[in-house]
Protein backbone atom coordinates (compact mmCIF):
# COMPACT_ATOMS: atom_id res chain seq x y z
CA UNK A 1 0.00 0.00 0.00
CA UNK A 2 1.10 3.62 -0.94
CA UNK A 3 2.19 5.46 2.37
CA UNK A 4 3.03 9.14 1.78
CA UNK A 5 6.22 10.68 4.08
CA UNK A 6 4.57 11.86 6.86
CA UNK A 7 1.57 9.43 7.33
CA UNK A 8 -1.73 11.52 8.99
CA UNK A 9 -2.72 9.95 12.53
CA UNK A 10 -5.92 10.06 13.51
CA UNK A 11 -6.81 9.66 17.23
CA UNK A 12 -10.34 9.48 18.16
CA UNK A 13 -11.24 9.94 21.73
CA UNK A 14 -14.37 9.03 23.12
CA UNK A 15 -16.39 10.55 26.26
CA UNK A 16 -19.11 10.75 28.47
CA UNK A 17 -18.32 12.83 31.96
CA UNK A 18 -15.19 12.45 31.75
CA UNK A 19 -13.52 15.59 33.19
CA UNK A 20 -11.80 13.68 35.90
CA UNK A 21 -9.00 12.47 33.55
CA UNK A 22 -9.83 14.07 29.89
CA UNK A 23 -7.50 17.01 30.53
CA UNK A 24 -4.50 14.96 30.61
CA UNK A 25 -5.40 12.86 27.49
CA UNK A 26 -5.98 15.51 25.05
CA UNK A 27 -2.30 16.94 26.67
CA UNK A 28 -0.27 13.60 25.61
CA UNK A 29 -1.64 14.46 22.18
CA UNK A 30 -0.87 18.05 22.03
CA UNK A 31 2.08 17.08 23.35
CA UNK A 32 3.12 14.97 20.36
CA UNK A 33 6.43 15.97 18.06
CA UNK A 34 5.03 14.24 15.26
CA UNK A 35 3.80 17.05 13.05
CA UNK A 36 0.81 14.86 11.06
CA UNK A 37 -2.04 14.83 13.49
CA UNK A 38 -5.96 14.96 13.52
CA UNK A 39 -7.38 14.52 16.79
CA UNK A 40 -11.16 14.00 16.71
CA UNK A 41 -13.45 13.78 20.26
CA UNK A 42 -16.74 12.98 20.15
CA UNK A 43 -18.45 13.41 23.60
CA UNK A 44 -21.89 11.58 24.55
CA UNK A 45 -23.66 14.21 26.39
CA UNK A 46 -21.61 15.24 29.39
CA UNK A 47 -23.34 17.37 32.28
CA UNK A 48 -20.03 17.65 34.06
CA UNK A 49 -16.73 19.97 32.90
CA UNK A 50 -16.19 17.67 30.22
CA UNK A 51 -17.32 20.34 27.67
CA UNK A 52 -15.25 23.26 29.28
CA UNK A 53 -12.07 20.58 29.00
CA UNK A 54 -12.69 20.40 25.33
CA UNK A 55 -13.93 24.13 24.40
CA UNK A 56 -10.15 24.88 26.45
CA UNK A 57 -8.38 22.84 24.00
CA UNK A 58 -10.47 23.48 20.57
CA UNK A 59 -7.95 24.71 18.97
CA UNK A 60 -5.96 21.67 18.80
CA UNK A 61 -8.83 19.44 17.57
CA UNK A 62 -9.66 19.00 13.99
CA UNK A 63 -13.36 17.96 14.75
CA UNK A 64 -15.25 17.08 17.80
CA UNK A 65 -19.33 16.74 18.72
CA UNK A 66 -21.24 16.15 21.47
CA UNK A 67 -24.57 14.59 21.41
CA UNK A 68 -26.47 11.31 22.81
CA UNK A 69 -25.20 8.36 21.61
CA UNK A 70 -25.81 4.44 22.41
CA UNK A 71 -22.51 3.16 23.54
CA UNK A 72 -18.88 4.24 23.26
CA UNK A 73 -18.84 2.05 20.15
CA UNK A 74 -21.51 3.56 18.63
CA UNK A 75 -19.67 7.05 19.32
CA UNK A 76 -16.62 5.52 18.00
CA UNK A 77 -18.35 4.72 14.31
CA UNK A 78 -19.70 8.29 14.65
CA UNK A 79 -15.68 9.61 15.00
CA UNK A 80 -14.77 7.24 12.07
CA UNK A 81 -17.03 9.17 9.50
CA UNK A 82 -15.05 12.85 10.23
CA UNK A 83 -11.01 11.30 10.26
CA UNK A 84 -9.10 11.59 7.31
CA UNK A 85 -5.61 10.37 8.44
CA UNK A 86 -3.94 7.06 6.82
CA UNK A 87 -3.93 5.08 10.11
CA UNK A 88 -6.39 5.93 13.23
CA UNK A 89 -6.12 5.16 16.45
CA UNK A 90 -8.67 4.62 19.71
CA UNK A 91 -7.38 6.90 22.76
CA UNK A 92 -9.63 5.94 25.41
CA UNK A 93 -10.84 9.24 27.80
CA UNK A 94 -8.96 8.06 30.40
CA UNK A 95 -5.80 6.76 28.97
CA UNK A 96 -2.41 8.77 27.79
CA UNK A 97 -0.08 8.41 25.18
CA UNK A 98 3.16 7.43 26.50
CA UNK A 99 5.28 10.23 25.56
CA UNK A 100 5.77 13.38 23.56
CA UNK A 101 7.50 10.82 20.54
CA UNK A 102 5.19 7.78 20.68
CA UNK A 103 4.14 8.49 17.41
CA UNK A 104 6.95 9.66 15.90
CA UNK A 105 8.26 6.61 16.15
CA UNK A 106 5.05 4.59 14.97
CA UNK A 107 5.52 6.64 11.46
CA UNK A 108 8.95 4.93 11.18
CA UNK A 109 7.28 1.56 11.35
CA UNK A 110 4.53 2.65 9.20
CA UNK A 111 6.71 4.45 6.62
CA UNK A 112 9.32 1.40 6.65
CA UNK A 113 6.95 -1.78 6.48
CA UNK A 114 3.40 -0.51 5.42
CA UNK A 115 1.07 -2.56 6.70
CA UNK A 116 -2.36 -2.43 7.47
CA UNK A 117 -1.93 -2.61 11.27
CA UNK A 118 0.28 -2.04 14.16
CA UNK A 119 0.28 -2.63 17.56
CA UNK A 120 2.85 -1.94 20.48
CA UNK A 121 3.51 -2.50 24.11
CA UNK A 122 0.85 -1.10 26.80
CA UNK A 123 1.75 0.84 30.05
CA UNK A 124 -0.48 0.26 32.93
CA UNK A 125 -1.19 2.97 35.31
CA UNK A 126 -2.82 2.20 38.79
CA UNK A 127 -2.71 4.02 41.88
CA UNK A 128 0.35 6.60 40.61
CA UNK A 129 2.68 4.04 39.73
CA UNK A 130 3.41 2.52 35.98
CA UNK A 131 3.95 -1.25 34.89
CA UNK A 132 5.18 -1.99 31.44
CA UNK A 133 3.42 -4.99 29.28
CA UNK A 134 5.40 -6.14 26.60
CA UNK A 135 3.81 -7.86 23.88
CA UNK A 136 5.02 -10.01 20.59
CA UNK A 137 3.43 -10.88 17.25
CA UNK A 138 0.47 -12.72 16.89
CA UNK A 139 -1.83 -13.89 14.37
CA UNK A 140 -5.98 -14.47 14.32
CA UNK A 141 -5.64 -18.06 15.30
CA UNK A 142 -3.36 -16.85 18.31
CA UNK A 143 -5.59 -14.56 19.68
CA UNK A 144 -8.72 -16.02 19.22
CA UNK A 145 -7.50 -19.01 21.53
CA UNK A 146 -5.85 -16.86 24.12
CA UNK A 147 -9.40 -16.10 24.71
CA UNK A 148 -8.36 -12.14 25.42
CA UNK A 149 -7.73 -8.97 23.67
CA UNK A 150 -4.38 -8.87 25.64
CA UNK A 151 -1.79 -9.55 23.01
CA UNK A 152 -3.28 -6.57 20.30
CA UNK A 153 -4.40 -4.18 22.90
CA UNK A 154 -7.34 -1.41 21.99
CA UNK A 155 -5.22 1.31 23.13
CA UNK A 156 -2.12 0.33 21.54
CA UNK A 157 -3.39 -0.53 17.78
CA UNK A 158 -2.98 1.42 15.00
CA UNK A 159 -5.33 0.17 11.92
CA UNK A 160 -4.66 1.38 8.40
CA UNK A 161 -7.98 3.87 7.29
CA UNK A 162 -8.27 1.26 3.86
CA UNK A 163 -8.79 -1.74 6.28
CA UNK A 164 -11.04 0.08 8.70
CA UNK A 165 -13.21 1.18 5.78
CA UNK A 166 -13.16 -2.65 4.81
CA UNK A 167 -13.90 -3.57 8.04
CA UNK A 168 -16.76 -1.22 8.51
CA UNK A 169 -16.16 -0.14 11.81
CA UNK A 170 -17.17 -1.73 14.97
CA UNK A 171 -20.15 -3.50 15.60
CA UNK A 172 -22.00 -0.81 18.19
CA UNK A 173 -24.11 -4.35 19.00
CA UNK A 174 -21.34 -5.35 21.33
CA UNK A 175 -21.45 -2.62 24.16
CA UNK A 176 -18.17 -3.48 26.19
CA UNK A 177 -16.08 -5.95 23.79
CA UNK A 178 -16.64 -4.47 19.96
CA UNK A 179 -13.10 -3.79 19.49
CA UNK A 180 -11.86 -7.56 21.14
CA UNK A 181 -14.27 -8.46 17.90
CA UNK A 182 -12.95 -5.44 15.39
CA UNK A 183 -9.51 -6.70 16.57
CA UNK A 184 -10.04 -10.24 15.44
CA UNK A 185 -11.50 -9.28 12.07
CA UNK A 186 -8.70 -7.29 11.46
CA UNK A 187 -6.29 -10.06 11.75
CA UNK A 188 -8.55 -12.53 10.30
CA UNK A 189 -8.82 -10.54 7.17
CA UNK A 190 -6.84 -12.51 4.61
CA UNK A 191 -5.40 -9.49 2.41
CA UNK A 192 -4.61 -7.83 5.48
CA UNK A 193 -0.91 -7.74 6.98
CA UNK A 194 0.30 -6.18 10.53
CA UNK A 195 3.24 -6.24 12.83
CA UNK A 196 3.56 -5.80 16.79
CA UNK A 197 6.41 -2.65 17.46
CA UNK A 198 8.56 -2.48 20.67
CA UNK A 199 7.07 0.75 21.58
CA UNK A 200 5.55 2.03 24.66
CA UNK A 201 2.23 3.46 23.10
CA UNK A 202 -0.26 4.35 25.68
CA UNK A 203 -0.97 4.51 29.38
CA UNK A 204 -3.75 2.41 30.45
CA UNK A 205 -5.51 3.72 33.09
CA UNK A 206 -6.75 1.35 35.67
CA UNK A 207 -9.77 2.81 37.91
CA UNK A 208 -12.38 1.39 39.85
CA UNK A 209 -15.23 3.14 36.92
CA UNK A 210 -13.27 1.65 34.03
CA UNK A 211 -14.72 -0.99 31.93
CA UNK A 212 -11.99 -3.44 32.32
CA UNK A 213 -11.93 -3.32 36.34
CA UNK A 214 -16.08 -3.90 36.03
CA UNK A 215 -16.23 -7.06 34.62
CA UNK A 216 -18.91 -6.39 32.25
CA UNK A 217 -16.85 -7.11 29.02
CA UNK A 218 -17.19 -11.23 30.03
CA UNK A 219 -20.60 -12.28 28.45
CA UNK A 220 -19.92 -10.38 25.23
CA UNK A 221 -16.24 -11.88 24.92
CA UNK A 222 -17.76 -15.56 25.33
CA UNK A 223 -20.23 -14.67 22.26
CA UNK A 224 -17.15 -13.34 20.33
CA UNK A 225 -15.53 -16.44 20.99
CA UNK A 226 -18.47 -18.45 19.98
CA UNK A 227 -18.28 -16.34 16.68
CA UNK A 228 -15.18 -17.17 15.58
CA UNK A 229 -16.40 -20.79 16.32
CA UNK A 230 -13.19 -21.19 19.11
CA UNK A 231 -15.29 -23.74 21.10
CA UNK A 232 -15.36 -26.07 17.87
CA UNK A 233 -11.54 -26.67 17.96
CA UNK A 234 -10.25 -29.21 19.90
CA UNK A 235 -10.40 -29.32 23.55
CA UNK A 236 -6.63 -30.42 23.73
CA UNK A 237 -5.86 -27.73 21.38
CA UNK A 238 -7.20 -24.88 22.72
CA UNK A 239 -6.09 -25.72 25.83
CA UNK A 240 -2.04 -26.61 24.56
CA UNK A 241 -2.31 -22.72 22.99
CA UNK A 242 -3.95 -21.03 25.57
CA UNK A 243 -1.34 -21.88 28.48
CA UNK A 244 1.80 -21.72 25.55
CA UNK A 245 0.89 -18.03 24.85
CA UNK A 246 0.07 -17.07 28.52
CA UNK A 247 3.03 -18.82 29.63
CA UNK A 248 4.96 -16.78 27.38
CA UNK A 249 3.57 -13.92 28.06
CA UNK A 250 3.81 -13.70 31.60
CA UNK A 251 7.68 -15.00 30.92
CA UNK A 252 8.90 -11.73 29.02
CA UNK A 253 7.17 -9.48 31.64
CA UNK A 254 8.45 -11.51 34.36
CA UNK A 255 10.55 -8.50 35.70
CA UNK A 256 8.59 -5.90 35.03
CA UNK A 257 6.66 -4.53 38.44
CA UNK A 258 4.77 -1.67 39.21
CA UNK A 259 7.32 1.27 40.24
CA UNK A 260 6.49 4.60 41.25
CA UNK A 261 6.00 7.64 38.84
Amino acid sequence: MSVPAFPKISIITVCKNSGRFLEETIRSVIAQTYPNIEYVIIDGGSTDNTLEIIHKFEDYIAYWKSEDDSGMYDAINKGLWHITGDYILILNSDDMLYAPDTLEKVAIHVRKDKLDYYFGNLIKLKDGKLKQVKLFNVNFRQLLLSTHGTFAPHPCFFISAALNKKLGGYDATYRYAADYDYILRALKDDKSSGSYMDINVSKFRIHENSITASGRIETERIKILSKYKYYQQSFLSRKFFYYKLWIYYKIINLGNKYRVI
